[in-house]
């Protein structure tokens, strides 16, 4: 699987296991100094092996084509060279809740899960993958396919290290981020946390599997001054009056609860959000429990009432590399499932009209925040929930980027009311990403091929057989390091207590620390970096 510009994603390698059987070796030590160089071991050690043993053994394994070529070119009889095909997800954490991962060869979750028939290989049919068009081939697949998706992954990464060290500052381990194009449905980056490493998926708990964006529930309070402010220019109609302000308009602009519920459906903040790689909740059965929203479903409305009122389905998978014909087969016209859900003139006027409350004339986009704070009894306790959100979009007039962030605490602690904190630090960071995206963005031409396999992407996956820091599924596996607890260390101090980890450092501010990333006691199984927030207070 590759990004939107042929950017290496999920990729499978050959890997190699060398099988002995000493019963057929002719000459056991002109076979141990000959196989010595292939699988680094020394002769007398491998040969003692060799005349030791009676049955078939496994001498050696992750072997590459070269090494497994020169054994097979000995011709030794009982040497043979097994081979297989390993996926390797060379991002790490990057956009892993898309990705999915594999386990024994099979796909688990994600495009992996949703596409393993694709992907797998040895041809397939267009009920397959429905969304792509074959442009009149009857088969595909039959000697393998790539995937592109619509994921970039320099924005991917962007945003989920600024959402990391954001989460890191706040002390908040929750939260989930999605970053989309308004009037297309392109998913450029989604990102969830707690994250995982596809590349040791098994050691990841269930929860941290969890696509947060399309699963997780979000309070409907944190976007209702917005949907009221639509739902009373849309009861306004095109020649209605400008509405007032929020502070002296009428509470909700005058609608009963039942209005806006009534609006809510119409524009379907509850429909079904069905993509083209991960399904989220239905709409709500009638005369059951009180309808409930996810961060995708909030993202997919947000993007309606800015794109004269098309509700678009979000989607990942763009196109398809077909590797017999050699050719690429573009996403499908009918594959977008766009509904209207207001009128279209009225649509115009709402994306003009709705979001003039939040616009930030000087930067050119328009930035919503809000948080919600709900408790639950449960005998003598309460149950905190804190629930912060922001959304904003880019250019202003006509979109091309929608940003929504949405982060999630259960616990309560003080919050200090600056920028460098909650909403304030939250607007912050979405209004930098958003204007970021822009200046990135370049059009370049993207080729009809992918590349050939990226050999840095390679380099780093022997390292990692060769460090032998992958187990298999279900074998017991070496106690995983663990991130230290650090706040209220001085940075000195601090440093020492990450320095046996060898990861890189970012330090933010000065005096002694008072958040980091990772959090403590989180596993430090392919994380690489530390971020430390100091101040000096």
């Amino acid at each position: 699987m590759y990004d939107r510009k042929w950017r290496e994603m999920a990729v499978s390698y050959r890997l190699y296991s060398l099988l002995v059987n000493p019963a057929e070796i002719v000459d056991r030590h002109e076979v141990a100094q000959r196989l010595a160089r292939y699988i680094d071991e020394q002769p007398e050690r491998l040969e003692a092996k060799l005349k030791k043993a009676q049955d078939s053994m496994l001498l050696a394994e992750d072997l590459d084509e070269k090494q497994a070529e020169g054994i097979r070119n000995l011709q030794f009889r009982g040497v043979t060279c097994k081979v297989e095909n390993v996926r390797f997800y060379p991002g790490h954490t990057a956009a892993s809740h898309v990705l999915g991962f594999m386990g024994d060869g099979v796909g688990l979750a994600g495009v992996e899960g949703k596409y393993d028939t694709i992907l797998q290989g040895g041809g397939f049919s267009k009920a397959n993958i429905p969304d792509i068009d074959f442009a009149n081939q009857e088969n595909l697949g039959t000697a393998g396919v790539d995937l592109m998706l619509t994921l970039d992954l320099d924005l991917q990464k962007q945003v989920e290290n600024r959402f990391r060290s954001y989460l890191a500052t706040q002390g908040a381990d929750k939260g989930m981020g999605m970053v989309i194009e308004p009037g297309s449905g392109r998913i450029l980056a989604l990102v969830n946390q707690p994250a995982f490493n596809p590349n040791y998926f098994w050691k990841a708990s269930e929860n941290n599997r969890v696509n947060r964006m399309y699963n997780h529930v979000l309070n409907k309070e944190l976007i209702r001054p917005i949907l009221v402010r639509a739902a009373a220019i849309e009861r306004s109609g095109l020649g209605g009056p400008s509405l007032l302000p929020p502070t002296v308009a009428a509470a909700n602009y005058g609608f009963t609860e039942g209005q806006l519920e009534a609006f809510e459906q119409q524009i379907q903040l509850y429909g079904s959000v069905f993509g083209n790689w991960e399904s989220g909740p239905g709409a709500p059965e009638q005369g059951g429990v009180a309808p409930v929203v996810t961060g995708v479903q909030v993202g997919v409305t947000l993007a309606s009432l800015v794109n004269g009122g098309w509700r678009i389905t979000p989607y990942v998978v763009d196109s398809l590399y077909d590797h017999k014909t050699g050719k690429r087969y573009m996403r499908s016209n009918e594959a977008a499932e766009k509904i209207h859900v207001l009128n279209p003139a009225l649509g115009v006027m709402i994306r003009r009209d709705l979001f003039t409350n939040w616009l930030q004339e000087h930067d050119n986009l328009v930035a919503f925040t809000a948080d919600n704070v709900q408790m639950r009894r449960e005998k003598q306790f309460s149950n905190f929930s804190i629930q912060d959100l922001f959304v904003g979009f880019v250019p202003a007039k006509q979109p091309r980027f929608l940003l929504l962030m949405a982060i999630e605490q259960d616990h309560l602690y003080p919050k200090a009311n600056d920028k460098m904190s909650g909403l304030g630090a939250l607007e912050s960071m979405g209004k930098e990403l958003l204007t970021g995206f822009v200046k990135s963005q370049t059009t370049e031409n993207v080729a009809d091929a992918a590349p050939e396999q990226n050999k840095e992407n390679l380099r780093q996956f022997f390292i990692s057989r060769r460090l032998n820091v992958r187990e298999a599924p279900g074998k017991v596996s070496e106690p995983v390091a663990v991130m230290p607890q650090m706040r209220g260390m001085s940075l000195r101090k601090g440093l020492q207590q990450i320095d046996r980890y060898k990861m890189k450092v970012r330090v933010n501010g000065s005096g002694r620390i008072i958040a980091q990333y990772p959090l403590p006691g989180q596993p430090l199984l392919g994380i690489d970096e530390c971020i430390l927030t100091l101040d000096a207070k």
